[in-house]
Protein backbone atom coordinates (compact mmCIF):
# COMPACT_ATOMS: atom_id res chain seq x y z
CA UNK A 1 0.00 0.00 0.00
CA UNK A 2 2.84 2.41 0.82
CA UNK A 3 4.46 1.62 -2.54
CA UNK A 4 1.25 2.38 -4.40
CA UNK A 5 0.74 5.63 -2.49
CA UNK A 6 4.25 6.68 -3.55
CA UNK A 7 3.45 5.78 -7.16
CA UNK A 8 0.33 7.93 -7.18
CA UNK A 9 1.27 10.91 -5.00
CA UNK A 10 5.06 11.31 -4.93
CA UNK A 11 6.41 10.40 -8.36
CA UNK A 12 9.69 12.26 -7.85
CA UNK A 13 10.37 10.41 -4.58
CA UNK A 14 9.41 7.15 -6.29
CA UNK A 15 11.95 7.82 -9.04
CA UNK A 16 14.61 8.74 -6.47
CA UNK A 17 14.08 5.49 -4.53
CA UNK A 18 14.24 3.52 -7.76
CA UNK A 19 17.46 5.28 -8.72
CA UNK A 20 19.02 4.31 -5.37
CA UNK A 21 18.07 0.66 -5.92
CA UNK A 22 19.60 0.60 -9.40
CA UNK A 23 22.76 2.34 -8.24
CA UNK A 24 23.09 -0.14 -5.37
CA UNK A 25 22.89 -3.13 -7.72
CA UNK A 26 25.40 -1.60 -10.11
CA UNK A 27 27.81 -0.86 -7.29
CA UNK A 28 27.72 -4.16 -5.39
CA UNK A 29 27.20 -6.82 -8.07
CA UNK A 30 30.92 -7.60 -8.14
CA UNK A 31 30.39 -11.09 -9.61
CA UNK A 32 28.27 -9.73 -12.47
CA UNK A 33 25.26 -11.90 -11.68
CA UNK A 34 22.63 -9.30 -12.56
CA UNK A 35 22.66 -8.22 -16.20
CA UNK A 36 18.87 -7.98 -16.52
CA UNK A 37 16.42 -6.08 -14.31
CA UNK A 38 13.07 -7.34 -15.62
CA UNK A 39 10.61 -9.85 -14.15
CA UNK A 40 11.00 -12.34 -17.00
CA UNK A 41 8.76 -14.29 -19.37
CA UNK A 42 7.86 -18.00 -19.34
CA UNK A 43 6.41 -19.78 -22.37
CA UNK A 44 3.15 -21.40 -21.17
CA UNK A 45 2.46 -23.46 -24.29
CA UNK A 46 3.95 -26.92 -23.59
CA UNK A 47 4.29 -27.50 -27.32
CA UNK A 48 6.27 -24.32 -27.97
CA UNK A 49 9.86 -24.62 -29.15
CA UNK A 50 12.37 -23.90 -26.37
CA UNK A 51 14.54 -20.86 -26.99
CA UNK A 52 18.10 -22.00 -27.59
CA UNK A 53 20.64 -20.08 -25.53
CA UNK A 54 24.40 -20.30 -24.96
CA UNK A 55 25.33 -21.90 -21.66
CA UNK A 56 26.42 -18.56 -20.20
CA UNK A 57 22.91 -17.12 -20.76
CA UNK A 58 20.98 -19.92 -19.05
CA UNK A 59 21.13 -18.41 -15.57
CA UNK A 60 19.05 -15.46 -16.72
CA UNK A 61 16.88 -17.37 -19.20
CA UNK A 62 13.54 -15.87 -18.19
CA UNK A 63 14.73 -12.28 -18.41
CA UNK A 64 16.21 -13.02 -21.84
CA UNK A 65 12.96 -14.65 -22.93
CA UNK A 66 11.09 -11.42 -22.18
CA UNK A 67 13.47 -9.46 -24.40
CA UNK A 68 13.22 -12.15 -27.06
CA UNK A 69 9.42 -12.10 -27.02
CA UNK A 70 9.34 -8.32 -27.35
CA UNK A 71 12.06 -8.11 -30.01
CA UNK A 72 10.52 -10.89 -32.13
CA UNK A 73 7.62 -8.60 -33.05
CA UNK A 74 9.60 -6.85 -35.82
CA UNK A 75 12.33 -7.28 -38.42
CA UNK A 76 15.65 -5.94 -37.11
CA UNK A 77 17.65 -5.93 -40.34
CA UNK A 78 19.36 -2.60 -41.09
CA UNK A 79 17.82 -1.06 -37.97
CA UNK A 80 19.14 1.79 -35.83
CA UNK A 81 17.70 1.17 -32.36
CA UNK A 82 17.46 2.93 -29.01
CA UNK A 83 16.59 1.32 -25.70
CA UNK A 84 15.42 3.78 -23.06
CA UNK A 85 16.24 2.64 -19.50
CA UNK A 86 18.67 -0.05 -20.62
CA UNK A 87 19.82 -0.85 -17.06
CA UNK A 88 22.69 -3.33 -16.83
CA UNK A 89 22.75 -3.78 -20.60
CA UNK A 90 21.91 -7.48 -20.78
CA UNK A 91 18.93 -6.94 -23.05
CA UNK A 92 20.84 -4.61 -25.35
CA UNK A 93 23.64 -7.13 -25.71
CA UNK A 94 21.22 -10.02 -26.30
CA UNK A 95 19.30 -8.18 -29.04
CA UNK A 96 22.58 -7.17 -30.68
CA UNK A 97 23.77 -10.80 -30.74
CA UNK A 98 20.47 -12.42 -31.67
CA UNK A 99 18.77 -9.93 -33.99
CA UNK A 100 21.81 -8.03 -35.32
CA UNK A 101 20.57 -4.45 -35.80
CA UNK A 102 22.92 -2.01 -37.51
CA UNK A 103 23.34 -0.15 -34.23
CA UNK A 104 21.88 -0.27 -30.74
CA UNK A 105 22.15 2.52 -28.18
CA UNK A 106 21.17 2.09 -24.55
CA UNK A 107 20.34 5.15 -22.48
CA UNK A 108 19.84 5.04 -18.70
CA UNK A 109 19.59 7.57 -15.86
CA UNK A 110 22.10 5.61 -13.75
CA UNK A 111 25.65 6.83 -14.34
CA UNK A 112 26.94 3.76 -12.48
CA UNK A 113 25.02 1.42 -14.79
CA UNK A 114 26.25 3.25 -17.90
CA UNK A 115 29.84 3.05 -16.70
CA UNK A 116 29.42 -0.66 -16.04
CA UNK A 117 27.93 -1.30 -19.49
CA UNK A 118 30.62 0.70 -21.25
CA UNK A 119 33.28 -1.42 -19.50
CA UNK A 120 31.58 -4.81 -19.71
CA UNK A 121 30.31 -4.83 -23.31
CA UNK A 122 32.61 -4.21 -26.23
CA UNK A 123 30.90 -4.86 -29.54
CA UNK A 124 30.73 -2.83 -32.70
CA UNK A 125 27.49 -0.92 -32.97
CA UNK A 126 26.60 -1.23 -29.28
CA UNK A 127 26.91 1.86 -27.07
CA UNK A 128 25.55 3.28 -23.81
CA UNK A 129 24.84 6.83 -22.66
CA UNK A 130 23.56 8.52 -19.53
CA UNK A 131 20.24 10.28 -20.01
CA UNK A 132 16.72 11.02 -18.79
CA UNK A 133 13.74 9.29 -20.43
CA UNK A 134 11.70 12.47 -20.10
CA UNK A 135 14.39 14.67 -21.68
CA UNK A 136 16.01 12.65 -24.45
CA UNK A 137 18.63 14.67 -26.32
CA UNK A 138 18.56 12.74 -29.61
CA UNK A 139 17.51 14.55 -32.81
CA UNK A 140 14.14 14.16 -34.51
CA UNK A 141 13.58 11.08 -36.69
CA UNK A 142 16.79 9.45 -35.42
CA UNK A 143 15.80 5.81 -34.79
CA UNK A 144 13.98 2.98 -36.54
CA UNK A 145 13.14 1.32 -33.21
CA UNK A 146 12.63 2.58 -29.67
CA UNK A 147 12.35 -0.10 -27.00
CA UNK A 148 11.23 0.41 -23.41
CA UNK A 149 10.81 -2.56 -21.11
CA UNK A 150 9.51 -2.51 -17.54
CA UNK A 151 10.73 0.99 -16.76
CA UNK A 152 8.12 3.66 -17.54
CA UNK A 153 6.06 2.90 -14.42
CA UNK A 154 8.84 4.70 -12.53
CA UNK A 155 8.75 7.86 -14.67
CA UNK A 156 7.16 10.92 -12.99
CA UNK A 157 5.66 12.12 -16.31
CA UNK A 158 5.25 9.25 -18.76
CA UNK A 159 3.52 11.45 -21.34
CA UNK A 160 6.73 13.48 -21.72
CA UNK A 161 8.55 10.24 -22.43
CA UNK A 162 5.94 9.26 -25.04
CA UNK A 163 6.32 12.65 -26.76
CA UNK A 164 10.06 12.05 -27.10
CA UNK A 165 9.44 8.57 -28.51
CA UNK A 166 7.23 10.07 -31.22
CA UNK A 167 9.77 12.79 -31.95
CA UNK A 168 12.86 10.58 -32.28
CA UNK A 169 11.21 7.74 -34.21
CA UNK A 170 11.58 7.78 -37.97
CA UNK A 171 8.37 7.59 -40.01
CA UNK A 172 7.56 3.90 -40.25
CA UNK A 173 9.61 3.18 -37.12
CA UNK A 174 8.45 0.94 -34.27
CA UNK A 175 7.93 1.49 -30.56
CA UNK A 176 8.24 -1.79 -28.62
CA UNK A 177 6.81 -1.24 -25.17
CA UNK A 178 6.18 -3.58 -22.22
CA UNK A 179 5.24 -2.56 -18.69
CA UNK A 180 2.82 -2.92 -15.77
CA UNK A 181 -0.12 -0.85 -14.55
CA UNK A 182 -2.81 -1.31 -11.94
CA UNK A 183 -5.93 -2.81 -13.48
CA UNK A 184 -8.01 0.31 -12.89
CA UNK A 185 -5.35 2.43 -14.66
CA UNK A 186 -5.21 0.43 -17.89
CA UNK A 187 -7.80 2.45 -19.82
CA UNK A 188 -6.17 5.77 -18.92
CA UNK A 189 -2.82 4.29 -19.97
CA UNK A 190 -4.29 3.21 -23.31
CA UNK A 191 -5.64 6.72 -23.77
CA UNK A 192 -2.20 8.23 -23.12
CA UNK A 193 -0.74 5.94 -25.76
CA UNK A 194 -3.54 6.63 -28.25
CA UNK A 195 -2.96 10.36 -27.84
CA UNK A 196 0.60 9.96 -29.15
CA UNK A 197 -0.79 9.44 -32.66
CA UNK A 198 1.23 6.26 -33.06
CA UNK A 199 -0.49 3.38 -34.82
CA UNK A 200 -1.23 0.38 -32.58
CA UNK A 201 -0.18 -2.83 -34.34
CA UNK A 202 -0.69 -5.24 -31.44
CA UNK A 203 -1.51 -5.40 -27.75
CA UNK A 204 -0.91 -8.45 -25.56
CA UNK A 205 -1.56 -9.16 -21.90
CA UNK A 206 1.46 -11.24 -20.85
CA UNK A 207 0.68 -11.23 -17.12
CA UNK A 208 0.39 -15.06 -16.89
CA UNK A 209 3.75 -15.48 -18.65
CA UNK A 210 5.41 -13.04 -16.25
CA UNK A 211 3.85 -14.74 -13.20
CA UNK A 212 5.13 -18.06 -14.52
CA UNK A 213 8.65 -16.68 -14.90
CA UNK A 214 8.64 -15.21 -11.38
CA UNK A 215 7.65 -18.58 -9.93
CA UNK A 216 10.30 -20.50 -11.89
CA UNK A 217 13.04 -17.96 -11.12
CA UNK A 218 12.17 -17.36 -7.48
CA UNK A 219 14.93 -19.40 -5.83
CA UNK A 220 17.71 -17.83 -7.91
CA UNK A 221 16.50 -14.33 -7.11
CA UNK A 222 16.14 -15.03 -3.38
CA UNK A 223 19.70 -16.33 -3.29
CA UNK A 224 20.95 -13.17 -5.01
CA UNK A 225 19.16 -10.95 -2.50
CA UNK A 226 20.61 -12.91 0.43
CA UNK A 227 24.10 -12.88 -1.05
CA UNK A 228 24.40 -9.26 -2.13
CA UNK A 229 22.22 -7.22 0.23
CA UNK A 230 22.33 -6.76 4.01
CA UNK A 231 19.48 -8.38 5.95
CA UNK A 232 17.80 -5.03 6.60
CA UNK A 233 17.30 -4.61 2.81
CA UNK A 234 16.07 -8.14 2.04
CA UNK A 235 12.38 -7.22 2.11
CA UNK A 236 12.85 -4.15 -0.09
CA UNK A 237 14.82 -6.02 -2.76
CA UNK A 238 12.48 -9.01 -2.60
CA UNK A 239 9.72 -6.59 -3.57
CA UNK A 240 11.90 -4.76 -6.12
CA UNK A 241 12.73 -8.03 -7.90
CA UNK A 242 9.11 -9.18 -8.00
CA UNK A 243 9.99 -12.27 -5.96
CA UNK A 244 6.81 -11.94 -3.92
CA UNK A 245 4.74 -11.74 -7.18
CA UNK A 246 4.23 -7.97 -6.62
CA UNK A 247 0.43 -8.15 -6.86
CA UNK A 248 0.19 -9.24 -10.49
CA UNK A 249 -3.33 -10.21 -11.53
CA UNK A 250 -4.21 -13.89 -11.51
CA UNK A 251 -7.31 -14.78 -13.49
CA UNK A 252 -9.93 -12.04 -13.65
CA UNK A 253 -8.12 -8.77 -12.73
CA UNK A 254 -9.18 -7.04 -9.51
CA UNK A 255 -8.66 -3.48 -8.34
CA UNK A 256 -5.24 -3.09 -6.79
CA UNK A 257 -3.67 -5.80 -8.94
CA UNK A 258 -1.35 -5.18 -11.88
CA UNK A 259 -1.48 -6.28 -15.49
CA UNK A 260 1.70 -6.68 -17.52
CA UNK A 261 1.08 -5.51 -21.09
CA UNK A 262 3.11 -5.61 -24.30
CA UNK A 263 2.39 -3.12 -27.09
CA UNK A 264 3.78 -2.71 -30.59
CA UNK A 265 3.30 0.74 -32.12
CA UNK A 266 4.33 2.20 -35.45
CA UNK A 267 4.95 5.83 -36.40
CA UNK A 268 2.90 6.55 -39.46
CA UNK A 269 4.67 7.42 -42.67
CA UNK A 270 4.59 11.08 -43.68
CA UNK A 271 1.83 11.72 -46.21
CA UNK A 272 2.95 14.16 -48.89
Amino acid sequence: MINRWLFEHLPTVRQWLTRISYEYISKFDKDVKVLFMNYGYAELDPGAERLELPAEDEEQRYQIQLYHHVASAIDWSRVKALEVSSGRGGGADYIRRRFQPNSYTGVDFSEEAVRFCSRYYSAEGLSFEQGDAESLHFPDNAFDVVLNLEASLYYPDVERFFSHVVRILKPGGHFLYADMRYTEEIEAWRTQLKNTGLELLSEEDITPNVIGALALDQDRKRNLVKRYTPRVLHKAFTHFGGISNDGLARGEPKEGERNYMFFVYRKKDVVL
